[in-house]
């Protein structure tokens, strides 16, 4: 005889989506790692706040239709990467979008003249140009250049001299509200503490713009870099037909790569370098949007 499958809206699947709530596990992680440390004396503790959890918030209706409702919830759609490449483009200036396309096709013809050597020559190892690893780099010069566009945009959105004269305000302010305060043997009023509460967010707008100001920097160096190295990589399998000297060549720019994926790691920019797959910038047609067609 068959076992009947358990209801959905039963007891044992109640407690079983509510149990397997991550935080309901991180938790409980927490609290058994607290016991391992301090001794049995918390466990007792770590048994009520369990029984507790399961037996009042898990078994509550509404946090069992959220519960459901995490369950169901379909996983995301994987971005198309061509859809992802128009977006990049659109968000650029229209001197950006044309440097990218004119560095495209200048890789499109070095590649396929390499390709008709190949061909006429009977040189072996066609593919040893690796296009894939030229989409990948150009990849990372588009996401480069719409790095720098948002950066350049926010700086253009506000000015350091206005943040400055707006902090230089809010520390004069402070410093009479307390001049105020110490005078009528009080503490810190409210008043006080909002103006201190605004000085620090001033100082956190103004930090935030230094750093974007750096990264801008640094974005424009590392656009400058990839870009000679793209052309580089390109002429260099058009002169050498030693495939594994071009290997060396690859590898080498490869580990300049990964340099700098540590420094904008640091930088709070990694995911220009997350693992975003590269559309088929040189190894397939690609759609381009008016802006990016240079004219």
């Amino acid at each position: 005889m068959n076992k009947a499958p358990a209801s959905p809206d039963g007891l044992a699947a109640a407690l079983k989506r509510a149990f397997k709530w991550h935080w309901h596990l991180l938790g409980l992680g927490t609290g058994l790692a607290v016991t391992v440390i301090g001794g049995t004396f918390f466990l007792p503790f770590l048994l009520a706040a369990e029984v507790g959890y399961l037996g009042f918030l898990g078994l509550n209706p509404r946090f069992q239709n959220v519960l459901k409702g995490l369950a169901k919830r379909p996983p995301p759609l994987p971005v198309d990467p061509r859809l992802r490449f128009q977006q990049l483009m659109a968000f650029l200036s229209q001197p950006d979008a044309q440097r990218f396309e004119t560095l495209r096709q200048r890789c499109l013809e070095l590649v396929a003249l390499r390709r008709s050597m190949a061909t006429k020559e009977g040189v072996p190892g066609v593919d040893d140009f690796r296009g894939e690893s030229l989409d990948r780099m150009l990849w990372l010069f588009l996401k480069l250049l719409h790095q720098r566009s948002g950066l350049e945009k926010f700086l253009g959105a506000t000015r350091r001299e206005q943040i400055e004269a707006e902090l230089k305000a809010a520390e004069e302010q402070l410093a009479a509200a307390q001049q105020r305060d110490k005078a009528a043997g009080l503490p810190d009023s409210r008043l006080s503490t909002s103006i201190r509460d605004r000085v620090t967010t001033i100082r956190e707008r103004l930090e935030n713009h230094h750093q974007a100001a750096d990264g801008l920097e640094l974005v424009t160096a590392e656009i400058d870099k990839t870009e000679q190295q793209i052309t580089h990589l390109c002429e260099v399998g058009m002169t050498m037909s030693d495939s594994a000297s071009l290997s060396v060549q690859i590898d080498s720019i490869s580990q300049s790569l990964q340099s700098s994926e540590k420094i904008f790691s640091q930088a709070t920019f990694a995911q220009i370098y997350d693992d975003e797959p590269a559309p088929p910038l040189l190894s397939g047609t690609l759609p381009l949007p008016r802006a990016a067609i240079p004219q």
